[in-house]
């Protein structure tokens, strides 16, 4: 059964003049059980959403359109209203126009939304706007979430974790489960959290510190930072450096790649593994007790402790250098 949510504070603050902004506000609460779903699709606006009662879905939202036409404002607002409904268990917010962009983006045009949900700890989330920023936090359930400009943060998730922005940064902390994050313009950071990683970005750093599980990034146009990453690793960029840092007790095999930049490893003279390092412009330096050791100039093959996975790094130009860890050289 749908049921059509009513807004239990509707206020509509329309300016005087044509050339002032006009808004609505509204402030509800659903009522919910845990384990349900939460579904977000927005013109425009952020999206922050984390914890609040186990049985009520509260919602605040504020949005604002300046087009210095008081009459198009209020067309744009009641042709694109914030309809809140529930089917069964999933609540859904929609603020969506049935015009194209282009009718109300002409000219002079200002927007600004923010969506501030409380949800059950356990719940699943859908989350889409147009333009702006999404925040989520310690949520439990699969969740997904696109925006075509903005930020994303995610930080205490627990669940499969599905996320994509056509312009921002990207910042996970400490989630747990399958995570997917891609950006077609900026940085990913990403501290602590288990399960496994797969991270893309069109153009920006990628940073992974202190993750537990199979990892994979890649960036067209950035360097790459991971520390103390346990389980299969793979990094590639097409242009910047590598700078990793490999666990004593390596997890899985390691393959590294740059088309232009150096690459810096640290590895634990303690772990088992088998290393190919290549250059094409550029020289390799060791100082790894590897045996037997095949040192060039531009091609590196050696075993560590008798050998074990598979640790591969290439540069088509740039320097390739293994040493030993941070922590071994300070004890020396």
């Amino acid at each position: 059964m749908l049921t059509l949510i009513r807004s239990s504070f509707l206020a509509f603050v329309l300016a005087a003049t044509a050339s002032a902004a006009s808004e609505d506000n509204i402030s509800q609460q659903i009522d919910a059980t845990s384990g349900g779903k939460l579904v977000v699709d927005v013109d425009f606006g952020t999206i922050d959403v984390t914890p609040g009662a186990d049985d009520k879905v509260g919602l605040e939202a504020q949005r604002k359109v300046d087009f210095h036409d008081q009459a198009r404002e209020k067309e744009y607002l009641s042709v694109a209203p914030i309809i809140i409904t529930k089917e069964g268990n999933v609540v859904t917010v929609r603020a969506r126009s049935s015009k194209p962009k282009s009718w109300w983006n002409v000219g002079h045009s200002e927007t600004q939304g923010r969506y501030t949900i409380r949800v059950p700890k356990k719940f699943e989330t859908d989350l889409h706007t147009g333009s702006g920023d999404v925040a989520l936090a310690e949520i439990i359930g699969n969740a997904t979430v696109k925006t075509s400009g903005g930020k994303l943060a995610f930080r205490h998730l627990e669940g499969n974790l599905s996320a994509n922005t056509s312009g921002g940064s990207i910042n996970v902390e400490d989630c747990r489960g399958p995570i997917k994050v891609e950006t077609s313009g900026g940085d990913i950071i990403v501290a602590d959290g288990t399960g496994t990683l797969n991270a893309r970005t069109s153009g920006g750093r990628i940073e992974v510190q202190n993750f537990s599980g199979d990892t994979e990034v890649h960036t067209s146009g950035g360097n790459l930072n991971l520390q103390r990453i346990a389980g299969k690793l793979v990094g590639k960029t097409s242009g910047g450096s590598i700078n990793a840092s490999i666990a004593a007790d390596v997890a899985g095999d390691v393959n590294l790649q740059t088309s232009a930049g150096n690459i810096d490893v640290s590895l634990s003279t303690t772990a088992s593994v088998d290393i190919d390092a290549r250059t094409s412009i550029g020289e390799i330096f060791s100082d790894l007790p590897l045996e037997p050791s095949d040192l060039k100039s531009e091609h590196l093959r050696g075993k560590l402790n008798g050998g074990g996975k598979s640790v591969k790094l290439q540069t088509s130009v740039g320097n390739i250098t293994l040493k030993p860890a941070s922590s071994e050289l300070v004890s020396r």
